[in-house]
């Protein structure tokens, strides 16, 4: 190793001594220093041994050279593995892009909407949602488009591009509500639905932007919805309270099929009707026409009579009249056989009716006239009897005929009248036959062809299904009779309007229909028409029909869709015919006024099944449905259950008996009236019980035929002997009615009352009495007539409402002048909308906030003046019941009614006010104190969406975030200050570390944007809707156990009663927001975790959540961010970690660190080639420190080496001390060590760190990313978190381990210039800097020292003075720091001192200049001018060195002489060249001049300017030992000192000793051998003479002191200078003879080859 020494004036005296010893040693023995070859002079040896010498040099100087640049090769080497490994530039392309996003402004913030607002801007930054319009769909973030979702743009439309159900929503409502309780209009006002997703693959808001509201007091509401996407749905109904609103929704392709086999259905069925009604007319028709005439007259006209007599006397005259009136004279001529046959033309054979017959025929039928015999012909006459008209009959003579009289009587004018009367009233019968035929034929069959004749039968019964449909499946009505618009009705059924389908399947598809057509108004109204010729025509038609029938029933019914697999479903339709259809409703007990429900399972054919089950959900609803919903809860008295009846109970008018009874066991009946116990037992009261408890008691329905509802509330009614107000009626009864008690009562009471009752009616006005009976009988009797009265008038409002309503959506629709004005004001609001938008957008969430606050505030006050209400109505209702009691007292007491009367009224009025009290109460109680009513429902049809994949939130454009940003807080809880004077100011301050639940869930907060109103309970402890978030009853599956009834010191009140644990909810009953989960690697804290599938929106909603939650407050100690991203392009990681520290001076402070790291080590083929170098720099290292460790423990000389191996052991810690005795060998080691520790810290990083790492891309911390409160609910109990937390904490281990292994790399880089620049010592221009620093070494330490003194005082004056105002100042290390960029020039920190104020301004200046004066410009200098000195001094004895380029090229071109000589046939290696230099100048001697070199190379003392070595040092010792004074015994010494005396002259050993210590403890090493040699180069020749030791003149010169010695010296000093002088004349001589003798050595080298050359002799 090298040193840095001072002048060698000590080495040069020894090698003067050598010399001489070498001289004494050639005259002692001549033939020592001779050549072999007989040269014999000694002056050729001493050339070849300074020949010798130099060769040394130049070998040593090219080993030196080689070892630096190998050295250098190492540290490139090292250096760029490091780079490779490193990559900063590649690094800080990442770190640069996520610092610019993710760091704050500032390192100091003042208050939490800083932090607040930072983390905003970096959600804003990073949770960006994919722009739609760029052209590509990113899905699954970016979706086809379906309400006011998605993007259409780049995804198209969702129901084009996947498989939906369309749904149908269908609301049906009415508000109408019992007056005294909410208006209807309020309930109207409050209530509203939405659609909303539970869980969807796309967006969670609900389907409509905002809710729908109701316009109308009553009324429906339908929507039909084709894009709405598979998941779990919610239909929600908010804040309708009485359960007024009733609806579905329904699978709207199943109801269009549903609707489309009920629209065939439906017109086949009318179409049958029309055909049953004309085959019906057309079959009497046929009859009638096959009927004789007196058969139709019997059958029908004899109803027209009105009694038989009549009858008889009208059917005798025609009988008679026609069968003989054919010879009488009409006018001049006589009726005769033709005319006859016009009043006979009708008539039929009774025995062939198909057939006609002539007069003759007629005459002869007995059927038709009997045998001749006497008549007595007769007329009818009115005549006035008793004022009275009356009918007679009359006869026309006094005398009967017989047929033989009639030709004698053939003019007879009575005789003709009668016989013309009696035609006539044949011609009308028969006429009569004819039109009854006529008009079943046309009338009745075809009428006027619209709304008269068959076609009515059609219309009405398509008409009656229609409001079945209305009333029963009103979602039918729509795909039945308005949806359909086709006119194909055969070709396209589906699509065909009903009114098409009718006429199809009445006429079928024959064309034309003769049977019809001979059937027309003109055929049958012909005047010849005759009955024989339409009964064959009727029949024809008949059969047409029935084959019309036929045909149709055939008829193909195509399907709608073969096959339909939606949510639950799996249908398959079939093709089928308008027969099956019509079967398969047949089987259902379908008819003409009965429709199956669509979801009956006998709505079926064979294998045809016309079955859907089209409701997705359903919920019942109406204006009296809260007379039954949820009685459990509200009313449980009035809920039922069914008992068997044990009679029948028959009601009548009979007051004393009111029910007509009979025993269900043997149908005997139970006689008696109320007087008797037997029948009240057993018929009365079981009959008045059954009654009221239907009345006021409900069973849902469930009750059979031969059983009533009985509750609680019927059972408190009682007895009317029992109960106290009819007994006070029956006490003043006047007319007593015995009424039997249930239990025996007092009849001398009864007497008593009876007589006190007779004597008050004697002072009664009867007519007072007789109308307030008439009052009370009316208002008892009319209490629910004027109910329904109200409600109809109630009715007529809403109509009124909706009239009103529709006639101002009429003039609303008509905005021709607003569109104009609008048209205009377009463009101009265009321009303002721009501008406003965003500040719309804010103020529109606040308002909506706001409103949604105060809705749901006025929905529950409204609810809690429910009780008040109630209790009015039913203090009313008592009040009106006395009076109705009252009325009845004072009726029974004037003896107006009878007592059994008085027992009517009192049960109606009883029953009556139990029934308004019941309604009263339920009317003024919520059915659900929820606000919202769910119906959840569920679509699927099996769309595959990818619903896990991560969402892509980046850093700048590249750098993806992993998992999330996972944010930490700690919290201390509040405790009493430490005692103070000023303790009333403050009294609170911080404590310990808490992990107390704290914060609000802001959804449960009023005030908060994130309130809703819907879940706003008011604390109720039967609501479920907050349990349903947070349940206490789930904490047990962690092991905790809820703690409830918590006594609050502070108010001395009971908190948290069930269900509201304390563990989740505060004393107010309000959820927390925020609980404690303990992480690993965190202290005990408060996480939350931003996940990256958020969407914008959602991101933000969860920011809003936790400031609105009070996330951060005046507890919060520290808060922590962490986010991770990879640049997929660069494969870099990097890792972010801030963290906001809450001091106490009330500040934030700031600190971040930001690392990037790249895992993959091995993933391209440079990385393996990097791999390659690594294990190569590792060997290198191991190398390097095995050859330190052999440098330091292995024995080195042959003697050592010889020792035995206990002595080498015990000899290597002595090795290693005088190993460790220089300097840069502790730096060698170090270095080598710590190369070795850094490499380890790699391959430990490489393979357990980077090797092993993964993370995943998400992580499912949350139970829903979109929850309507709790949103910190957490997965897995929390493992999501935790496995999350252990990435970031995994990759963090990782970036602080490859933080070391650079910094500590960082350390070697110092260490290994420091070693270059030791390498670089030995030419003296490179070690120029080393030099200089080490000849300035003690200046600057003294420099540092003042310089350090006065630089920390100025830093301490600055902090104490300055640090309560200047943030540069604030703490010790800060003012150091600002001090030192002071002297770099930043002086910007002076702005800040002008500007203090007072004293501190003043002392701001001088501070500020007298460190400017004092520092920057005296001892900055100073420490300049000590290192340009030093440098200077250095340089001045280097320069005439020579330069390393000259030097290099000189060894450079030597050694290619060298290796080029090789090539030559007289070539001498070096090595050899060298070894006999060696031996021509002495070789034997060398270990001895070894030995002296090693000797040369001890320490040395510089005094007076002369070196001093250890022997001259004991030398000068004995010179000052022998000069001493005598030794004075007595002399300062004490008695016990010259006792104990010791010997003071010290020995030789003594003296050795002393100069070894004090050498060893104060000296210096010199420089070797090679800078000796320099100094020969440069200086001349050795001195041929030892200097004279002057160490004792030194030494003695300074203890002696006095003019003498400075005389001496000064003598000294001259000789010194003329030796000098000498020396440097000797040099030059030296240097004329060394090129004499190179020149001779040249020769002599080259003889010495042509001797090797030459061939050696044989023999000898």
């Amino acid at each position: 190793m090298r040193h840095f020494g001072p002048n060698k004036t000590a080495l040069h005296f020894r090698r003067a001594k050598k010399r001489a010893a070498e001289g004494q040693d050639e005259a002692n023995d001549p033939q020592k220093y001779r050549l072999e070859e007989g040269d014999g002079t000694a002056q050729a040896q001493l050339i070849v041994r300074e020949l010798y010498l130099k060769y040394e040099k130049q070998l040593q100087r090219w080993k030196d050279y080689r070892n630096l640049f190998l050295f250098l090769g190492f540290v490139l080497h090292f250096l760029a593995i490091l780079y490779l490994q490193r990559s900063a530039d590649i690094a800080y392309k990442v770190h640069s892009t996520v610092e610019s996003v993710v760091l704050p402004g500032d390192n100091v913030m003042q208050n939490t909407d800083d932090v607040y607002g930072w983390l905003k801007n970096l959600l804003t930054e990073v949770w960006k949602d994919p722009v739609c319009g760029d052209g590509l769909c990113e899905a699954p973030f970016e979706f086809a488009s379906y309400s006011r979702f998605g993007c259409r743009a780049d995804c198209g439309k969702l129901n084009e591009v996947q498989n939906l159900t369309s749904i149908q929503i269908d609301i049906y409502y009415d508000f109408s509500h019992l007056v005294g309780s909410i208006p209807a209009s309020d309930l109207m006002q409050q209530a509203s639905w939405n659609l909303c997703p539970v869980t969807t693959p796309y967006s969670n808001d609900c389907y409509f932007d905002t809710d729908v509201s109701f316009e109308s007091l009553s009324g429906e509401q339908h929507y039909t919805l084709d894009d709405t996407p598979d998941g779990d749905w919610n239909l929600v109904v908010k804040r309708d309270i009485f359960d007024k609103v009733r609806g579905a929704v329904r699978d709207a392709t199943l109801v269009n099929i549903a609707g489309y086999h009920y629209k065939i259905y439906i017109a086949a069925a009318a179409s049958m009707a029309e055909q049953d009604f004309e085959i019906d007319l057309l079959t009497q028709a046929a009859t009638i026409a096959n009927m004789t005439f007196y058969d139709y007259a019997n059958s029908t006209i004899k109803n027209g009579y009105p009694n038989a007599t009549e009858y008889d006397a009208a059917y005798l005259w025609i009988r008679n009249s026609t069968c003989t009136c054919g010879i009488i004279t009409n006018d001049t001529t006589t009726f005769g056989n033709n005319t006859m046959m016009l009043f006979l033309n009708q008539s039929r054979w009774p025995a062939d009716k198909n057939s006609g017959m002539s007069y003759e025929e007629y005459r002869n039928d007995k059927y038709f006239c009997p045998e001749p015999g006497t008549i007595q012909p007769t007329v009818w006459k009115t005549s006035m009897v008793y004022g009275n008209w009356t009918k007679n009959l009359d006869f026309v003579f006094n005398i009967s005929i017989t047929d033989s009289n009639f030709p004698s009587l053939a003019n007879d004018t009575k005789l003709r009248d009668w016989c013309r009367g009696g035609l006539n009233l044949s011609l009308s019968w028969r006429t009569n036959m004819t039109k009854s035929v006529q008009e079943l034929l046309i009338e009745r069959r075809l009428g006027d062809q619209k709304t008269t004749g068959k076609i009515a039968i059609r219309n009405n019964v398509s008409a009656t299904l229609r409001k079945y449909i209305q009333a029963y499946y009103r979602e039918l009505e729509a795909p039945v009779f308005t949806d359909p618009s086709g006119t194909v009705a055969l070709q396209d059924p589906v699509s065909a309007r009903l009114d098409y389908l009718m006429p199809l399947y009445v006429d079928g598809t024959l064309s034309p229909q003769p049977a019809f057509l001979n059937l027309s108004r003109r055929v049958v109204y012909d005047y010849s028409v005759h009955l024989l010729d339409l009964k064959p025509r009727a029949e024809a038609r008949v059969v047409e029909v029935q084959s019309i029938r036929k045909g149709v029933e055939a008829f193909s019914i195509p399907v709608v869709r073969a096959t339909y697999n939606a949510t639950n479903y799996n249908y398959t339709f079939k093709n089928t015919t308008v027969g099956d259809v019509v079967t398969a409703f047949t089987a259902a007990k379908a008819n003409t006024t009965f429709l199956p429900n669509p979801n009956d399972t006998s709505l079926r054919f064979q294998d045809l099944y016309l079955n859907t089950s089209y409701n997705l959900v359903s919920w019942a609803g109406n204006t009296s449905a809260y007379m039954r919903c949820n009685l459990a809860d509200r009313a449980p008295d009035y809920v039922g259950e069914c008992v068997a009846m044990e009679n029948t109970c028959l009601s009548t008018v009979n007051d004393t008996m009111p029910y007509l009874c009979k025993r269900a066991s043997d149908n005997s009946t139970i006689d008696g009236t109320i007087s008797n116990q037997t029948y009240r037992i057993q018929c009365e009261l079981p009959c008045d019980k059954r009654f009221d408890c239907n009345t006021i008691c409900e069973c849902f329905g469930t009750c059979l035929a031969t059983e009533f509802c009985q509750c609680k509330a019927c059972n408190d009614l009682g007895d009317a002997t029992t109960d106290v107000q009819f007994l006070e009626i029956q006490s003043v009864a006047v007319n007593k009615t015995y009424i039997a008690p249930v239990t025996q009562s007092s009849p001398g009471r009864h007497r008593s009352v009876l007589a006190g009752g007779r004597r008050l009616t004697q002072t009664t006005n009867d007519n007072e009495v007789l109308t307030q009976l008439n009052n009370l009988v009316t208002s008892v009797g009319s209490l629910s007539d004027k109910q329904s009265a109200i409600s109809d008038q109630m009715s007529a409002l809403k109509a009124q409402v909706d009239q009103a309503n529709d006639i101002a959506k009429g003039r609303a629709n008509d905005k021709t002048l607003i569109d104009a004005i609008n048209a205009g004001r377009k463009e101009i609001e265009d321009g303002q909308k721009a501008v406003e938008a965003k500040l719309d957008e804010i103020l529109d969430k606040q308002n909506q906030a706001l409103e949604a606050s105060l809705k749901a505030q006025d929905a529950l006050q409204k609810i809690k003046e429910l009780a008040t209400r109630q209790e009015a109505a039913v203090a009313s209702l008592e009040q009106a019941v006395r009076n109705q009691l009252v009325a009845i007292q004072n009726a029974a007491f004037r003896d107006i009614i009878s007592l059994s009367q008085a027992l009517a009224l009192w049960k109606r009025a009883r029953r009556d006010r139990a029934l308004t009290l019941k309604a009263a109460m339920l009317a003024n109680l919520p059915c659900e104190s929820n606000p919202v009513a769910p119906n959840t429902f569920k679509l699927d049809n099996h769309n595959v969406v990818d619903d896990k994949t991560s969402r892509e939130r980046n850093v700048g454009l590249t750098n993806r975030v992993i998992a999330g940003l996972l944010l930490h807080q700690t919290r201390t809880n509040v405790t009493n200050c430490a005692k103070s004077k000023f303790e009333a100011i403050q009294r609170l301050c911080t404590g310990q570390l808490t992990t107390a639940s704290y914060g609000v869930d802001p959804v449960f907060k009023r005030g908060t944007t994130s309130y809703n109103p819907d879940f706003d309970d008011g604390g109720s402890s039967e609501s479920s809707q907050v349990v349903a978030f947070y349940n206490c009853s789930i904490l047990s599956n962690n092991g905790i156990d809820a703690t409830y009834n918590i006594n609050n010191t502070a108010t001395n009140q009971i908190v948290n009663p069930p269900p509201y644990c304390a563990e989740l909810y505060n004393p107010q009953k309000l959820p927390y927001a925020f609980h404690h989960i303990q992480l690993e690697g965190k202290d005990n804290g408060f996480p939350v975790y931003f996940d990256i599938n958020l969407s914008e929106e959602g991101a933000q909603a969860w920011y809003t959540y936790i400031n609105e939650g009070l996330y951060l407050d005046q507890n919060t100690r520290q808060l922590t961010a962490e986010l991770v991203t990879y640049n997929a392009q660069l494969r870099i990681f990097s890792y972010f970690y801030i963290r906001f520290y809450f001091s106490d001076g009330g500040s934030i402070k700031i600190t971040h660190r930001l690392n990037t790291v790249r895992v993959e080590l091995d993933s391209t083929y440079s990385d393996r080639v990097r791999f390659g170098f690594e294990i190569i720099l590792s060997v290198m290292i191991f190398g390097m420190l095995l050859y330190n460790l052999w440098q330091i423990f292995a024995p080195h000389t042959a003697a050592e080496r010889s020792e035995p191996l206990l002595r080498k052991l015990l000899g290597s810690g002595k090795r290693c001390l005088k190993y460790f005795l220089s300097g840069w060998h502790w730096v060698e080691f170090a270095s080598n060590c710590l190369l070795t520790a850094c490499m380890i810290i790699w391959w430990v990083f490489r393979q357990k760190y980077a090797k092993t790492f993964d993370i995943d891309i998400r992580y499912d911390v949350y139970d829903s990313l979109t929850p309507q409160a709790n949103y910190l609910a957490l997965s897995a109990n929390g493992a999501n978190l935790i496995n999350a937390n252990a990435a970031f904490s995994d990759l963090r281990e990782l970036v602080d381990m490859l933080n070391w292994y650079f910094a500590l790399n960082g350390i070697n880089i110092l260490l290994l210039i420091a070693r270059v620049l030791k390498l670089m010592d030995f030419q003296p221009r490179l070690g120029v800097v080393t030099r200089s620093l080490w000849l300035a070494g003690p200046d600057l330490i003294h420099f540092a020292i003042v310089a350090g003194m006065v630089f920390v005082g100025y830093a301490m004056m600055a902090h104490l003075i300055f640090g309560n105002a200047i943030e540069a100042f604030a703490t010790f290390g800060d003012s150091i720091n600002t001090c030192f960029e002071i002297l770099l020039g930043n002086i910007d920190v002076n702005d800040d001192l002008r500007a203090l104020g007072g004293l501190q301004s003043v002392a701001g200046a001088l501070f500020f200049w007298s460190y400017e004066l004092l520092v920057f410009m005296v001892l900055l200098n100073f420490l300049l001018a000590i290192i340009v000195d030093a440098f200077s001094e250095v340089k001045e004895k280097t320069h005439e060195t020579v330069g390393i380029h000259t030097e290099l090229f000189t060894l450079l071109r030597d050694k290619w002489r060298s290796l080029m000589g090789a090539c030559s046939p007289n070539y001498i290696s070096d090595s050899k060249l060298g070894a006999l230099l060696r031996q021509w100048g002495g070789g034997e001697d060398e270990d001895k001049d070894d030995n002296d070199n090693q000797a040369d190379k001890r320490k040395l003392l510089t005094i007076l300017n002369e070196d001093v070595d250890e022997d001259t040092l004991a030398e000068v010792l004995r010179e000052c030992l022998r000069d001493a004074p005598p030794e004075d015994l007595k002399a300062n010494r004490g008695f016990a000192a010259r006792f104990f005396r010791r010997r003071q002259v010290a020995t030789e050993e003594e003296i050795k000793l002393a100069a070894h210590y004090i050498m060893d403890r104060f000296g210096t090493v010199p420089d070797d051998d090679d800078e000796d040699y320099d100094d020969e180069e440069n200086a001349g020749p050795e001195p041929p003479a030892p200097l004279p030791a002057a160490g004792g003149v030194a030494v003695g010169s300074v203890s002696s002191g006095g003019r003498e010695v400075l005389e001496k010296e000064r003598d000294q000093l001259a000789q010194a200078l003329e030796r000098l002088a000498e020396v440097q004349r000797e040099l030059a001589e030296g240097q004329r003879n060394l090129m004499n003798g190179q020149k001779q050595l040249a020769e002599q080298q080259s003889k010495l080859v042509q001797l090797m050359n030459e061939q050696p002799p044989t023999g000898n």
